[in-house]
């Protein structure tokens, strides 16, 4: 506290009073909602811009809460679209300049789980919320303030209180971590705290404005009463009419029924709190003031502000009555709020806002959880046809069924079901069924699911993709869990991209290990359409996750769904064949009788039993075969037995029967298959279309005329095609993006594995997959330069505007799959087919133009320039790469953001490319070296790097650097061994040779190449760091070792004298000697040498090997440290003995912050004081400072080392350059120990002042300290009233102090040696100080001292009533005004008497106590002639909230007048 805060005069400035008021709109209207009216920008996506207004998220969890919130709107607007998926349903308005999002729980769902729902389906929705608001009803605590019902608790931190693990006893051992609201919360929290600082809040007069006119938000008319904390309700009773009134706390009336508000941590957890003794356990525990249920849940999805209105105390004794009072007080309080916080101009501007920690991991989280998606992650679940009608509800009741979910049985098959079944049997589709009716059945728990998918993209059809759907889905499905993401050994912190396999696995345990009780259930099907080695792992690691999980009691279930797998299976689990169930049998009963078309004679009740006779439980079989019957019969049914007969019962020999009935149209079934087998991912409808015309075209088997994909009836047309051209085994799913795919995985099987394909068509030879992709190539190629084409893509070049490339896409759908997969064809083709002269003669740029049409994204569009071999490189093209004919410059810069084509290949993980661009270079190198790296690289897959899509090649950095950063040993090797010696191919150009470089990340093999090849001619660095010198530095023994004996090895032959060896730098310019050699006690830019480093490392083979060649130990760099000062500073024991040993000096390196004994105190290792004491050290030595090591010891707390220097002889009392001892610099840190040390010397003076003239005892007076304060009491000639330089004494600087003294003030008065009423050169006594400061217990202190003037004034004629009404202490008021001398009508120098104070600071609480008095004068003028009444009716005019003090004021004149009539009658 300054004099000038305490003496400054309150001024009736006009502008400060506007500042300081709020405006209440009288009524609430509805608007449409103009988006040009908030933020500019976006004019041309309307949609994102409605949403982007909104700033504000409030979160309710009960109904009455939402009427709260909505009733503080000043407009309600018109709702907006919200996305797929948000269950949400807002309400939207503004709060003066925001625009607000108003979301409330489920109806009965509450709970920390449940709002975290909410909140994440809101910002998904509303991505430019700036601060989140959880506001309602909470339970208070009482004790450690004074609360009240209806009162309000603003969680500046809050603690999940139910999160921990049970220890002995049932205990909770709480685990609870603090979450901080985000940082703009807590600066309006600061503001509005200062405004209430000087006047009183606006929440009377926002709920008489918005909730006067409901009168069930009212305060109730009903005491507040408190019950002891084990008093028991009566349970027969609704309140607490028939409760023992014994048991009631006795507590002081307040003079106001205002709501006060209370700023501390709100515990939440899951559960209501109704245990008067628990609170108060959890609450001691946790410092809680409130108690809530839903906050925790948000906070680590954005850290929210919780609002809580007081509705009871947490105990048996709950009831309802206060609880529309206390949301309507909580819903005042975050308007008055938002009232006050600044509004951003703009959503754009938003990411320039300083973010929390907890901001920060948040956005984090979303970006990584956003990673985790991809486009298809549902498609082979919404491609599953429904289970027909009546089919499928058997297996809800099946004994296996049943047992998988019976809690009870859990430990014994670990949540295991395998669900088996032969191909077509309709195990997905029974997956489908029991993923849908598990979801609905199953209400607040999780339940994932994901659908291999063959036939789909490489993440359908993978183990990867499985761990990120079912990781996606279980984490929005319990939002808490997305701080598995926080551990940043698995995702480093920078990381933005989908994190690998490995990680993915962790991450997903991670999350299943932290469910504790939630049940989480997943459905995985069809697991023979992934790769089989991957199937096995993944078996493998998820029955050991179950098996852990179901120890911990957590409830996680897994329904796995396959063919039959000979080889792989569980130890533990429950085993279900579908063919051989009774309720399978009779689905596929239902489904002939109600779809085979044969009426209820005696042949369809033959044909029923012969189809389920050959079916042998195959469904889709039954489905194809009664689709044939049905044809057949629609024929007349002449043969339709016959046809029965014929038809085979194995199902890829059905496939085949389908194809082979007639050969009418196979060139066209071959395309079609060929296109669903080969194409790089599949055709979208219209694509397939155009593919199909283009293949025919080339054989002249349909129109010229490219067609019409816009008609209206397209879509059918291209229907029929897909099912003639494929003779019904295949169709458009029915996901969101709508492919050609075959109707069943067991399609793809009969053509591939079956070797259906070479059956159909034998004079294909063997590759058929090399000549289908040739032919594909062929397709692509023609399209592509048909004429029309070409016309539209000229006129494109003049201006490349989006409705063109969209027109051009709409009219020619297939142009972009053809350009961005003619050379992946050509290269699957490449295997068999030679391609020579396709890269001859393919036009590179104009293919570029049309691949950058389709390109979204700028930095991933190609210069026209750009080579052939470089795009083949970042597409992994390997088999192209090897004919073609620049394939041997990989090194090659190019103007593209990888740079090399190597490093293209590198940054996609195009490992393949990288393989083949390396044996291309290999082959051309005339030594062995290459070929066996390219042998290394091909054998160690799981080292090989990938640098990642936001790789940036830098020119400046080079190749060589690069590479040595990306983390792999080989490529750099593959670089030194494959360049010409003096060739730049390995420079920087930034003045680090590649020597430096390599030792500057520790690769001892790099560094070995380039010594055994002489490729750098200089070892120095213009960067001043010489690679000796970075090996010393992070203690590389190996390194060091090579670059250390290669310098000895030169300066041996070269016989240079030691002076001409020692001159590295020359007027700031490195000087290279001859032979690129450098001493070995070279200076870097910073004046250090090998030997400095080495020290700070602490490496005792390097430092014994600098030092067995007499380096100079001694030698100071640039800011005047030695080795051995490097060396004690990090603490190197050893270190330092071996240079003290050598003959270090012990009296050099005086720095800016300390001599070489300060560094070791600071280190803290007694050890080396010892060291050093014993090498004779100047044991008085100073810094800068004029402190000797001494003070650093006091100043730490290290007893030891305090002990160490006294008995070596140190001077106990010495002082710094501001008059501190260490006698001063231990008091002023409480530690008491060594203030006994010093003490107990005799060679200290416990009185010394320093240059400000405090004492030790002024020092630890005003920090708290009690026990230092004693102990410098007990010493008789330690003056207990002495003052420093202002005129303070000991008791004024704790009654000053913002630490909690009153136990030394107690101390201090018990001495009887301090005067109470002390005056400092200001005129600010003790009791003033305290008044100013807010102690209570130390103004009742003093006020017990008969001899303390309660009326003394300071300089500016202020009284301790005067700076406690100007505070707003209204507690030290009413202990000031309990004294009957104090006079309550004083007037200051200004003429200004506590009452002016307080209205004129709106102070409406002091107003009324100084009226109580009956002792003051409201028509007291000060020196301007301002009375208490002008300013109230001023202030009236500006400020409603005002009009409150002025109706006290008028009253009581009012009063004053009627009394003094009645006593003059």
């Amino acid at each position: 506290m300054t004099d000038r805060e305490m003496n400054g005069k309150r001024a009736l400035d006009e502008d400060h009073i506007e500042e300081g008021s709020t405006h209440l709109p009288r009524r609430r209207k509805t608007s449409h909602y103009s988006p040009t009216d908030a933020v500019s920008g976006h004019e041309n996506d309307l949609s994102t811009l409605e949403h982007d207004c909104y700033t504000i998220a409030w979160i309710c969890a009960l109904h009455i809460e939402r009427a709260a919130a909505q009733a503080m709107l000043d407009e309600v607007h018109s709702a907006v679209r919200t996305y797929a998926n948000d269950s949400n349903t807002y309400t939207l308005g503004s709060i003066g300049p925001h625009n607000v999002v108003i979301a409330c729980l489920p109806n009965a769902q509450y709970g920390t789980n449940n709002a975290a729902n909410v909140l994440t389906n809101l910002i998904r929705t509303f991505k430019s919320i700036r601060l989140g608001l959880i506001v309602g009803i909470g339970g208070g605590v009482p004790g450690k303030v004074d609360i009240r019902l209806g009162d309000i608790v603003v969680g500046i931190r809050v603690m999940q209180y139910d999160l921990g693990k049970i220890v002995e006893d049932g205990e909770i051992q709480r685990a609870a971590i603090p979450k901080i609201p985000h940082p703009l919360a807590g600066t309006a929290i600061s503001a509005l705290r200062s405004k209430h600082y000087l006047s009183q809040s606006c929440i009377p007069a926002i709920l008489r404005e918005k909730l006067g006119e409901h009168t069930k938000f009212g305060r109730p008319d009903l005491p507040d009463r408190l019950f002891t904390a084990n008093s028991r309700h009566i349970s027969s009773t609704t309140n607490c009419g028939e409760c023992d009134e014994s048991e009631l706390v006795p507590r002081g009336i307040r003079l106001s029924f205002d709501p006060v508000i209370h700023y501390g941590v709100v515990a939440s957890g899951n559960q209501v709190m109704r245990s008067g003794t628990i609170r108060d356990k959890i609450a001691r525990e946790l410092d809680a003031i409130c108690f809530e249920m839903e906050a925790a849940g948000l906070m680590d999805i954005w850290p929210c502000l919780p609002i809580r209105g007081i509705c009871d105390y947490s105990d048996a004794h709950k009831n309802k009555e206060w609880q529309s009072y206390a949301a309507a007080t909580a819903a005042a309080y975050a308007r008055e709020l938002l009232l006050m916080l600044p509004n951003a101009e703009a959503p754009k501007k938003l990411s320039n806002t300083v973010k929390s920690e907890q901001a920060l991991s948040y956005d984090r989280r979303m970006v990584l959880l956003d990673s985790l998606r991809y486009e298809q992650i549902d498609s082979r679940k919404l491609d599953i046809r429904s289970a027909y009608k009546k089919t499928c509800s058997w297996f809800l009741k099946h004994q296996d069924y049943q047992a998988w979910l019976d809690p009870a049985q859990l430990s014994e098959h670990c949540g295991f079901l395998w669900i088996r079944g032969k191909p077509g049997a309709g195990k997905s589709t029974i997956m489908k069924f029991l993923y849908n009716e598990t979801r609905k059945n199953t209400r607040d728990a999780v339940v994932a699911s994901f659908f291999f998918h063959a036939r789909g993209g490489t993440l359908e059809k993978s183990i990867s993709g499985m761990y990120r759907s079912l990781l996606l889905q279980l984490l929005e499905g319990y939002p808490d869990l997305q701080t598995v993401f926080d551990d940043t050994e698995l995702i480093p912190q920078n990381q933005s991209e989908c994190p690998h396999l490995n990680v993915l696995k962790d991450l997903f345990s991670s999350a299943v290990f932290n469910l504790g009780q939630r049940p989480f259930t997943c459905f995985i099907d069809a697991l023979d359409e992934c790769d089989e080695q991957e199937i096995r792992t993944m078996v493998q690691d998820i029955e050991d996750l179950a098996e852990r999980s179901t120890a911990m009691g957590t409830p996680f279930r897994i329904c796995f769904s396959s063919r039959h797998y000979p080889y792989i299976d569980i130890d533990r689990g429950i085993k279900l064949t579908l063919e051989n169930q009774s309720g399978h049998s009779h689905d596929l009963e239902s489904y002939v009788k109600t779809r085979l078309k044969m009426g209820k004679g005696v042949l369809a009740e033959q044909l029923r039993s012969q189809i389920l006779q050959k079916a042998a439980g195959v469904f889709l079989w039954v489905v194809l075969v009664v689709d044939i019957l049905n044809k057949e019969n629609s024929r007349g049914r002449l043969a339709i037995q016959k046809r029965l007969s014929e038809l085979p019962s194995d199902l890829s020999a059905l496939f085949k029967d389908m194809l082979q009935r007639d050969n009418e149209n196979m060139e066209e079934l071959l395309l079609c298959v060929i296109w669903i087998l080969y194409a790089k991912q599949p055709l979208k409808p219209d694509e397939y279309y155009h593919a199909l015309w283009c293949g025919l075209s080339l054989k002249s088997l349909v129109d010229k005329e490219i067609p019409d994909v816009s008609e209206p009836n397209a879509d059918a047309t291209i229907n029929n095609c897909v099912t003639s051209s494929s003779k019904g085994l295949a169709e458009i799913t029915k996901s969101k993006r709508p492919t050609v795919q075959f109707i069943h995985e067991s399609v793809r099987d009969f053509l591939i594995k079956d070797k259906g394909l070479q059956q159909l068509w034998p004079d294909h030879g063997i590759d058929l997959e090399s000549l289908s992709h040739e032919r594909l190539k062929e397709c692509c190629n023609w399209y592509m330069s048909r004429y029309f084409l070409v016309e539209a893509m000229e006129q494109l070049k003049v201006g490349q505007e989006a409705n063109q490339t969209r027109e051009i896409s709409a009219n020619y759908p297939f142009l972009e799959y053809a350009s961005q997969n003619i050379l992946f064809h050509a290269n699957g083709a490449a295997r068999a087919i030679p391609q020579n002269n396709f890269l001859s003669t393919f036009a590179v740029p104009d293919w570029i133009d049309t691949l950058n049409l389709f390109e979204k994204f700028r930095t991933r569009r190609y210069q026209r320039n750009t080579s052939l071999l470089y795009i083949l490189a970042e597409r992994n093209l390997a088999n192209l790469i090897r004919i073609h004919p620049d394939r041997v410059s990989c090194f090659k810069i190019e103007r593209e953001r990888y740079g090399p084509p190597l490093f293209a290949a590198l940054a996609l993980g195009s490992h393949e490319a990288a393989q083949a661009l390396l044996e291309a270079q290999a082959h051309v190198s005339q030594e062995s070296q290459p070929h066996e790296l390219c042998k290394r690289y091909s054998e160690q897959i799981d080292k090989r790097i990938t640098l990642g899509r936001s790789f940036e090649f830098s020119k400046k950095k080079g190749i060589f650097a690069h590479m040595l950063e990306s983390g792999g040993d080989i490529l750099p090797l593959f670089l030194v061994y494959s360049v010409d010696k003096n060739r730049p191919d390995i420079d920087d150009r930034l003045g680090s040779s590649p020597l430096s470089h390599a030792a500057r990340l520790g690769r001892e093999e790099s560094v070995r190449a380039l010594l055994e090849r002489n490729i750098d001619t200089f070892w120095g660095d213009l960067s001043r760091m010489p690679p000796l010198h970075h090996a010393a530095s992070h203690g590389d023994e190996a390194i060091f070792r090579l670059l250390f004996e290669k310098t000895l090895e030169i300066n041996s032959s070269r016989n240079y004298p030691r002076d001409d060896l020692s001159r590295e730098w020359d007027d700031g310019e490195p000087i290279f000697l001859e032979g690129g050699c450098v001493n070995i006690d070279s200076r870097d830019g910073n004046g250090r040498t090998p030997l400095s480093h080495a020290a700070s490392n602490g490496n005792e083979a390097i430092i014994r090997a600098l030092l067995e060649q007499n380096v100079d130990c001694n030698y100071e760099d640039s800011e005047g440290r030695s080795p051995l000062s490097y060396a004690i500073q990090a603490g190197h024991e050893a270190a330092v003995q071996l240079l003290l040993e050598k003959g270090a000096d012990v009296g050099i390196g005086t720095y800016s912050w300390g001599t070489i004994l300060h560094s070791a105190v600071t280190s803290g290792k007694e050890a080396i004081v010892r060291l050093l004491l014993e090498k004779s050290v100047d044991i008085n030595m100073r810094n800068m400072d004029g402190e000797t090591a001494l003070h650093k010891a006091a100043y730490s707390g290290d007893k030891t080392m305090v002990q160490l220097f006294l008995d070596g002889s140190a001077d106990a009392d010495p002082k710094d350059h501001d008059g501190f001892t260490p006698l001063f610099e231990a008091a002023s840190r409480g530690h008491l120990k060594i203030v006994q040390q010093l003490l107990a010397t005799g060679k200290v003076d416990p009185d010394s002042k320093d240059n400000y003239g405090r004492t030790p005892l002024l020092s630890a007076a005003e920090a708290g300290h009690q026990g230092v304060v004693l102990e410098l009491l007990s010493i008789k000639h330690v003056n207990p009233d002495s003052r420093d330089n202002r005129g303070k004494t000991p008791l004024s600087a704790a009654c000053d102090s913002s630490k909690d003294t009153a136990i030394v003030v107690e101390e201090l008065l018990a001495t009887g040696r301090v005067d109470p009423n002390s005056e400092c050169k200001s005129g600010y006594t003790p009791l003033i100080y305290a008044s100013w400061t807010g102690k209570e217990m130390v103004v009742q202190q003093l006020l017990a001292i008969n001899s303390v003037n309660p009326n003394h004034q300071n300089k500016e004629g202020n009284t301790a009533l005067m700076v406690a009404v100007r505070k707003g202490r209204t507690n030290i008021v009413r202990q000031l005004l309990a004294v009957e001398c104090v006079d309550p009508d004083h007037k200051n120098h200004g003429g200004i008497t506590p009452l002016l104070e307080a209205v004129q600071t709106g102070k409406q609480t002091i107003v009324q106590q100084l009226l109580d008095t009956g002792r003051v004068n409201l028509d007291s003028k000060d020196v301007y002639g301002n009375t208490p009444l002008s300013v109230a009716f001023h202030l009236n005019t500006r400020d409603t909230e005002r009009g409150e003090i002025l109706r006290l004021l008028q009253n009581h004149r009012d009063r004053h007048l009627t009394a003094s009539l009645t006593a003059g009658v």
